[in-house]
């Protein structure tokens, strides 16, 4: 599958360019788009990513998954997910996947998605994926849960391009795994990869502390959390895990 790259200054967010350039031209095909500094950085909900011009990997990737059910658009998660893992692990870190959309390690935040999906029908009709990777940044901002970036773990600066092919490479190949029906593998990995997967944790749900153990992902990409003998599953933003008194 060709992707075409466009590299920009300055946006305020890759995915909103995306956004925009397949409205202005909907018969366009897969893009990357890859920006030094957005100004308006979006994360998960209100949240919004901050990135210091030039330091970090902030991207946008524009793809046609049409062979996906609207049901099965967490796959586009796992893709996204393991393609960070990968990447990471190429460069001698051991980082964890925390559902649904971060990547940390030793707890500090490392990388953040943003998946947003068009629906046609009952099958996604295109799929826009953000990745925010803190690279060579560091210093950060306070923030509810502390950040960190490959310099900071490495001890040593890595070079953006290098980086930033090992992760399109990476994120083609697990793409492709989806497209050739290995979901079993993606599945699988993933759960390898699961941030305290069947380890006890505080989390909280409607304003209440409770004590639970993840179990997994429900067919939908729900979590199952175990607690009290009952296995319930939970949507983004139904549950939070609760680290040192912060939610995450």
């Amino acid at each position: 599958m060709a992707v075409k790259r466009v590299n920009l200054l300055q946006h305020s967010s890759t995915n909103l360019y995306l956004s925009s350039l397949l409205k202005e031209n909907p018969e366009t095909g897969p893009v990357m788009v890859v920006a030094d500094y957005q100004d308006a950085g979006r994360g998960q909900g209100s949240h919004q990513w901050h990135s210091k011009p030039g330091e970090n990997l902030l991207l946008s990737l524009l793809l046609f998954p049409a062979f996906l059910s609207a049901s099965e658009q967490f796959q586009l998660s796992r893709v996204a997910s393991l393609a960070l893992i990968d990447t990471l692990k190429c460069l001698g870190l051991m980082p964890d996947i925390k559902w649904p959309n971060d990547i940390l390690i030793n707890k500090r935040k490392l990388a953040g998605i943003l998946i947003e999906n068009g629906i046609s029908g009952k099958n996604i009709s295109h799929s826009i994926i953000g990745i925010g990777l803190n690279l060579n940044q560091t210093e950060f901002p306070p923030f509810p849960v502390e950040a960190s970036s490959v310099a900071l773990e490495r001890g040593a600066a890595s070079d953006r391009n290098q980086v930033l092919d090992q992760l399109f490479d990476s994120l083609m190949w697990r793409y492709r795994q989806l497209e050739n029906g290995e979901t079993s593998k993606l599945e699988s990995d993933y759960m390898e990869n699961l941030f305290m997967l069947d380890q006890p944790g505080v989390f909280a749900h409607q304003g209440k502390q409770f004590t639970g153990t993840i179990r997994g992902l429900s067919d939908l990409g729900e979590l199952l959390v175990e607690s009290q003998g009952k296995t319930l599953s939970y949507s983004f933003q139904d549950i939070q895990y609760l680290l040192s008194e912060n939610i995450i």
